[in-house]
């Protein structure tokens, strides 16, 4: 039995997502063939390995543990999935350049970080010019929830202090929103 068993069943499970599965989203959003990716907080590899199957490059999986890693490693392996490169530790990672990726996609991570501005910048940095952070987050719920969230508009005020620029804002599934930022 895997040790991990609780935190990949919570986060494999699409009602997570609002019950929106990772290949229903990715339809929405404009993911070339050609695209380099960064799966920030890749977690079990649910959108990991839906976005190596759409590219012909590297999609690299972020994630600080291990464990999760490996796990992305097996199910990559067992789906003779071959363009998913690894980063344990953080976005200054060498295998991750400046101005290399066209795509971050982070999801249901971003409220984890405090403080976040600085991990924002990097992001800013390692994206192409014109390439995309594309942000997944829960709205607060009102009357207050214990878990940490992230409103949509502090958010986009955080990503235009980095530099971004939000060009797309929507709301796949109940209490659940996709901001687009472009570089």
């Amino acid at each position: 039995m895997h040790k991990h068993h609780n935190k990949i069943a919570y986060l494999d499970d699409p009602q997570r997502n609002g019950g929106l599965t990772a290949e229903a989203l990715l339809d929405q959003l404009h993911i070339k063939n050609s695209d380099r990716i960064l799966d920030f907080g890749a977690g079990t590899g649910y959108f990991t390995l839906p976005l190596a199957q759409r590219v012909d490059e590297t999609v690299f999986a972020l994630d600080t543990d291990p464990a999760m890693l490996e796990l992305i490693s097996e199910k990559a392996q067992a789906a003779a999935i071959e363009n998913i490169g690894f980063v344990s530790s953080e976005l200054t990672d060498a295998a991750l350049a400046e101005d290399s990726l066209d795509l971050i996609l982070a999801s249901l991570v971003l409220h984890e970080i405090t403080p976040l501005g600085p991990v924002l910048e990097s992001m800013h940095s390692l994206l192409k010019a014109g390439g995309h952070l594309i942000a997944i987050e829960l709205e607060p719920k009102t009357g207050g929830s214990k878990a940490p969230r992230l409103t949509s508009s502090s958010l986009e005020q955080q990503l235009s202090a980095a530099g971004f620029e939000v060009v797309e804002k929507f709301f796949p599934a109940q209490s659940l929103y996709v901001l687009v930022a472009q570089k």
